[in-house]
Protein backbone atom coordinates (compact mmCIF):
# COMPACT_ATOMS: atom_id res chain seq x y z
CA UNK A 1 0.00 0.00 0.00
CA UNK A 2 0.84 3.46 -0.85
CA UNK A 3 0.18 6.61 1.38
CA UNK A 4 -0.67 9.50 -0.73
CA UNK A 5 -1.23 13.15 0.81
CA UNK A 6 -3.67 15.25 -0.12
CA UNK A 7 -4.88 18.82 0.38
CA UNK A 8 -8.61 19.38 -0.07
CA UNK A 9 -10.79 22.24 0.47
CA UNK A 10 -12.30 22.12 3.87
CA UNK A 11 -15.93 21.34 2.90
CA UNK A 12 -14.45 18.64 0.47
CA UNK A 13 -12.49 17.05 3.17
CA UNK A 14 -15.74 17.52 5.63
CA UNK A 15 -17.82 15.35 2.97
CA UNK A 16 -14.95 12.69 2.45
CA UNK A 17 -14.53 11.86 6.13
CA UNK A 18 -17.16 9.94 6.91
CA UNK A 19 -16.86 7.95 3.97
CA UNK A 20 -12.96 7.68 4.65
CA UNK A 21 -13.44 3.17 4.92
CA UNK A 22 -14.69 3.84 0.86
CA UNK A 23 -12.19 5.80 -0.46
CA UNK A 24 -10.30 3.88 -2.52
CA UNK A 25 -12.97 2.50 -4.12
CA UNK A 26 -14.62 6.41 -4.86
CA UNK A 27 -11.27 7.22 -5.94
CA UNK A 28 -11.27 3.88 -8.38
CA UNK A 29 -14.76 4.63 -9.59
CA UNK A 30 -14.14 8.06 -10.04
CA UNK A 31 -10.86 7.73 -12.25
CA UNK A 32 -12.82 5.21 -13.99
CA UNK A 33 -15.67 7.55 -15.45
CA UNK A 34 -12.97 10.48 -15.87
CA UNK A 35 -11.16 8.13 -18.40
CA UNK A 36 -14.03 7.08 -20.03
CA UNK A 37 -15.29 10.37 -20.33
CA UNK A 38 -11.98 11.74 -21.94
CA UNK A 39 -12.07 11.79 -25.22
CA UNK A 40 -9.04 11.20 -27.17
CA UNK A 41 -7.47 14.94 -28.32
CA UNK A 42 -5.49 15.46 -31.37
CA UNK A 43 -2.46 17.30 -31.37
CA UNK A 44 -4.20 20.88 -32.49
CA UNK A 45 -7.04 20.50 -29.49
CA UNK A 46 -4.60 19.97 -27.11
CA UNK A 47 -2.61 22.68 -27.83
CA UNK A 48 -5.75 24.79 -27.89
CA UNK A 49 -6.51 23.45 -24.67
CA UNK A 50 -3.25 24.79 -23.18
CA UNK A 51 -3.87 28.10 -24.79
CA UNK A 52 -7.46 28.54 -23.53
CA UNK A 53 -6.14 27.60 -20.31
CA UNK A 54 -3.71 30.27 -20.22
CA UNK A 55 -5.68 32.89 -21.45
CA UNK A 56 -4.13 32.99 -24.72
CA UNK A 57 -7.44 32.15 -26.80
CA UNK A 58 -10.79 32.57 -25.59
CA UNK A 59 -14.11 31.28 -26.33
CA UNK A 60 -16.08 33.20 -29.65
CA UNK A 61 -19.05 34.82 -28.91
CA UNK A 62 -21.59 32.99 -30.06
CA UNK A 63 -22.97 36.43 -32.19
CA UNK A 64 -19.92 36.70 -34.00
CA UNK A 65 -19.81 33.18 -35.01
CA UNK A 66 -23.35 33.26 -36.34
CA UNK A 67 -22.54 36.33 -38.17
CA UNK A 68 -18.91 34.06 -39.79
CA UNK A 69 -21.40 31.40 -40.45
CA UNK A 70 -23.97 33.80 -42.46
CA UNK A 71 -20.83 35.19 -44.75
CA UNK A 72 -19.46 31.68 -45.44
CA UNK A 73 -21.50 29.77 -47.63
CA UNK A 74 -20.93 29.83 -51.11
CA UNK A 75 -21.94 31.83 -53.57
CA UNK A 76 -22.15 31.10 -57.47
CA UNK A 77 -18.62 31.95 -59.46
CA UNK A 78 -18.99 34.94 -61.49
CA UNK A 79 -18.11 34.07 -65.13
CA UNK A 80 -16.23 36.78 -66.72
CA UNK A 81 -14.42 36.10 -70.28
CA UNK A 82 -11.40 37.27 -71.10
CA UNK A 83 -7.50 35.85 -70.16
CA UNK A 84 -6.87 35.06 -65.98
CA UNK A 85 -5.32 37.50 -63.71
CA UNK A 86 -2.15 35.74 -63.91
CA UNK A 87 -1.13 36.08 -67.39
CA UNK A 88 -1.99 39.96 -67.57
CA UNK A 89 0.07 40.50 -64.37
CA UNK A 90 2.66 38.67 -66.20
CA UNK A 91 2.12 40.81 -69.46
CA UNK A 92 2.30 43.81 -67.11
CA UNK A 93 5.70 42.77 -65.21
CA UNK A 94 7.70 42.36 -68.77
CA UNK A 95 6.48 46.21 -69.45
CA UNK A 96 8.18 47.22 -66.16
Amino acid sequence: MVTILLELPDDLAQRLTPLRDRLPEIIELGLRQWSDAEPALTSRQRVEQIWAATGLIVPLDPAIARRYAKSRQRRTPIQAGGKPASEIIIEQRGKL
